[in-house]
């Protein structure tokens, strides 16, 4: 399996396992995969349509985990929430949000 292949496969079987830090330099490695093949440049904001190319969702899902996005002194906030800032009305993500997201979409624990 190449590099490539194993980034585009997600951050599977890390879970619990290894620091923040690592998880950090995964899931960087996964957006930065992402994005080469989307054929994306690298920067520190994106437009929803990219977002939705690069993680594969529609529109209304990008939407739907926007407005998940609570004030940061919620004490729980929702693990699919993706923080971003208006732009008239149109949502743009930083590539910082991006790589939390993946981070906190990939180590999230169910609640039983």
């Amino acid at each position: 399996m190449s590099a490539q292949e194993r980034a585009l496969s997600g951050l599977g079987g890390t879970r619990g396992v290894g620091s923040p830090p690592d998880l950090r330099v995964q899931a960087e490695t996964l957006l930065q995969a992402l994005l080469q093949t989307e054929a994306i440049e690298a920067r520190a904001v994106y437009r929803p349509g990219e977002v939705c190319r690069l993680l594969r969702i529609s529109p209304t899902t990008l939407r739907q985990f926007c407005e998940r996005a609570e004030h940061p002194a919620v004490k729980n906030p929702d693990p699919r929430a993706l923080e971003s800032f208006l732009v008239g009305c149109h949502h743009r993500i930083t590539h910082a949000a991006l790589v939390d997201w993946l981070v906190r979409n990939q180590t999230f624990q169910r609640e039983r």
